[in-house]
């Protein structure tokens, strides 16, 4: 296992490279991860690979959109419809916000319009679960048990034929 001085090690490293504001969930990320395969773990500590290896996580999920650190902490929004909790404490709003509560309605417009399996699918993967959850396409697919490949091509045409029917429904108004 990790003892202090190769912890005070390894984050001090990862400091080189990324911003002191995100450096804490981003290693934190990377420990819980390490830590979900002890035996992998105890393998990189033994062949002294470890250090390589925190840095390629540290990098990867700082810098991809699509890990976890990413969908924890810098999601540009975390909820599609949000326009209730707005109108019930009485907030003014711009007219960006507006425009987006208007996509946003639009939206779960068009996710009605869909089957099931593709709409559900697709508010897993943006919304998470009840719990608060967010899921990545290798998350999701443990969790559902469909593959990898199903669920990116799923996503992928949900969120062409959203563009396409906003871009329908903008063309009427």
């Amino acid at each position: 296992m990790i003892d202090n001085e190769l912890f005070t090690q390894l984050k001090d490293t990862a400091a080189n490279f990324i911003p002191a504001k995100h450096l804490d969930d981003v290693t934190q990320e990377v420990f819980m991860y390490l830590y979900e395969d002890a035996e992998r773990l105890e393998q990189l500590i033994a062949d002294k690979k470890i250090k390589w290896y925190f840095i390629r996580l540290c990098k990867n999920n700082y810098y991809s959109k699509t890990s976890k650190y990413y969908y924890k902490y810098n999601r540009p929004y975390k909820d599609v419809s949000f326009n209730d909790d707005i109108m019930k404490l009485g907030l003014k709003l711009k007219s960006e916000d507006l425009y987006f509560i208007q996509d946003s309605d639009m939206i779960n417009d068009i996710l009605s319009e869909l089957y099931w399996y593709d709409r559900e699918l697709f508010r897993l993967y943006v919304l998470g679960d009840n719990d608060g959850r967010k899921y990545t396409y290798t998350s999701l697919s443990k969790k559902t048990k469909i593959s990898r490949m199903n669920i990116y091509i799923t996503i992928k045409k949900v969120k062409e034929y959203i563009k396409e029917r906003l871009k329908e429904k903008r063309n009427d108004l």
